[in-house]
């Protein structure tokens, strides 16, 4: 779950996978599920160059239900309706309902009080619905008086014990007139925001535990501003309450804690300041429950369905990005557990996770090297992939033990973002290949864009590395992790233009066939004769082929991997991509 980028672009503060674990340690046949019979087989690497091209398809392994800290993490990605199309086949949907108060106040008539909200407005003062200038639509309006009490609106909901999200847009006319906002479990209040004035400083502010008042950030007269509250009252594996605070997509607030105890919330409420003047607007106003699906991979029938689609559509091997500590290194032990592993090879994927202690994973990772189910190529060389990070002493370390088992020498990728960078990693560390993690592109750039950036790709690290395991990038849209950041993401600001347009199944079928190509015609840069899909299961990347929920309800079929069954892994020339 990384930060991919274009052709030319190299990436400023790129996190690595070693985050998540600096925050660690800190069946059915194939016709009831859908699947369709590849049209090739493809056959184990061997010799100088293998007749038919290895498929594997990078794997990614936080899909461990909302009771963990990366379960509730990418659950909540994938909650909001509009990313529900991505969801796993092994989703639920948990909360078919999740939205609790949705009201933009268009709809109202002009100078009535805004319907379902409980309103005190004092004589001198009002709230009603009103069409504001420069605005398209109408707001909620609140006016006091310098004479009158505080003019407020309340708005119930359903009681939620689970986090909910609470959104709205929100003015003062004049700024620092201390206007407020507050989220309540009965008469606790949870969060409480407001605006002041202090020593000249126009600012919003939020209550601690303590009553001591906080600055969130500076503020402007007549200037709308976007807010977001992700309130959790019980979070997973034990952790104290939280609130995270959002100002127009970013966030200035992080895991503070409650203003008063609560394990319930029910009330989101506007005001008015009591005896001061003061004109606010409110729009757009929402609260929803924030983790809304539980996709929940951790279940020996989920993997065994993997393999199952897997093998069917024709792909070879997956990497796993290997996790040594739990609950990550789920997936990869369900897989090892398997029944039917031997339907599907496996690699490792080493990032920091791995390296972070290499002495003692590296005995249990070579120690897979002989086992049968573990991807080799040219004749029996293990196939391991670093990712970010390598050294010549790690390299030199894992061909040793492999000699001193007896095995053949490891066959080492170096995957880097650039292709220079990836030259000179290979040359600094003693690898054999280069490759790259996936390609992006920015802004709804259509897939054909991002396809065409990734095919030239392949010859630029060729040119500049020699042997190369092409990528196959099926997408890229992180803007799932933008509107719910993920703890090991601090960096998250800039998703919210890291998005290409979906793909077709034709389209990623197409873009697969073309690394094939390449590589049959590129051999003396293609000794492996291998590609690597990115990504299985990268769903809220942007990034995947694995059947999703609504693809096997709507159409019952497994599109994108029928699709790329259906390419032959021999060379076939290159097919044209269609143009838009």
């Amino acid at each position: 779950m990384v930060t991919a980028n274009n052709a030319n672009s190299t990436p400023a503060g790129k996190p690595s996978r070693r985050d998540i674990l600096r925050v660690a340690t800190a069946v059915s046949g194939g016709a009831v599920l859908g699947l369709a019979v590849p049209t090739a087989s493809v056959a184990a690497g061997r010799g100088p160059h293998a007749t038919k091209t290895l498929v594997g398809a990078i794997r990614w392994d936080a899909w461990v239900g909302g009771d963990s800290h990366y379960g509730s993490g990418v659950n909540r990605t994938l909650s909001p309706d509009k990313y529900h199309f991505r969801l796993p086949f092994y989703a639920d949907i948990t909360v078919p309902r999740p939205v609790l108060i949705d009201q933009s106040f268009d709809g109202e008539k002009t100078g009535t009080a805004p319907a379902g909200w409980d309103v005190t407005a004092p004589p001198g003062a009002d709230a009603s619905v009103v069409e504001v200038s420069g605005k398209a639509g109408k707001s909620a309006r609140l006016r006091s008086s310098s004479e009158s009490a505080a003019t407020t609106m309340a708005h119930t909901f359903s009681a939620q014990e689970r986090a909910v999200t609470a959104q709205w847009q929100w003015k003062e006319t004049a700024a620092s007139k201390g206007s407020l906002a507050r989220l309540s479990g009965g008469s606790s209040v949870a969060v409480d925001l407001a605006t002041r004035g202090d020593a000249g400083a126009k600012e919003l502010v939020y209550r601690a535990s303590d009553g001591s008042w906080n600055v969130v950030q500076a503020i402007e007269g007549d200037t709308w501003y976007s807010i977001k509250i992700v309130i959790d009252p019980a979070p997973p594996e034990g952790a104290a309450p939280f609130v995270d605070i959002f100002v127009d997509g970013i966030r200035k607030v992080r895991n503070a804690a409650f203003r008063d105890s609560t394990t319930v919330l029910n009330t989101l409420a506007f005001g008015t300041s009591e005896g001061s003047p003061c004109e606010l607007y409110v729009d757009d106003v929402s609260v929803r429950v924030t983790e809304s699906v539980n996709s929940d991979a951790t279940l020996q029938g989920v993997m065994d369905q993997e393999i199952q689609y897997a093998k069917n559509a024709g792909i070879d091997y997956w990497a796993f990005v290997y996790y040594p500590q739990q609950p990550l290194k789920r997936a990869r032990e369900l897989y090892l557990s398997s029944e039917n592993k031997g339907d599907v090879n496996w690699c490792a994927i080493l990032d920091g996770n791995f390296t972070g202690s290499y002495a003692t994973n590296l005995p249990h990772l070579v120690s897979q090297f002989s086992e049968p189910n573990y991807q080799r190529v040219l004749g029996g060389r293990p196939l391991v992939y670093f990712f970010t990070t390598a050294t010549a002493d790690w390299v030199a370390k894992m061909r040793a033990a492999c000699s001193q088992a007896g095995l053949p020498d490891p066959y080492i990728v170096v995957m880097a973002w650039t292709a220079q960078g990836a030259a000179d990693t290979k040359a600094a560390v003693g690898a054999d290949a280069v490759s790259r993690y996936a390609t992006g592109e920015q802004n709804g750039q259509p897939y054909s864009k991002l396809a065409d950036a990734e095919t030239s790709l392949w010859d630029q690290y060729a040119a500049a590395a020699g042997n190369v395991v092409p990528t196959v990038s099926t997408g890229w849209d992180k803007r799932p992790r933008y509107d719910y950041p993920l703890a090991w993401e601090p960096n998250y600001t800039g998703f919210k233009d890291e998005w290409t347009q979906q793909a077709t199944p034709q389209e990623i079928a197409t873009h697969l066939q073309e690394a094939v190509s390449w590589n049959n015609t590129h051999p003396e840069n293609a000794s492996a004769n291998t590609v690597l899909i990115y990504a299985w299961n990268e769903f809220d990347e942007g990034g995947w082929i694995c059947p999703t929920l609504f693809e096997i309800k709507d159409a019952g079929r497994p599109l994108r991997l029928d699709a790329i069954a259906k390419i032959p892994r021999t060379s076939a020339g290159t097919p044209r991509r269609p143009t838009l």
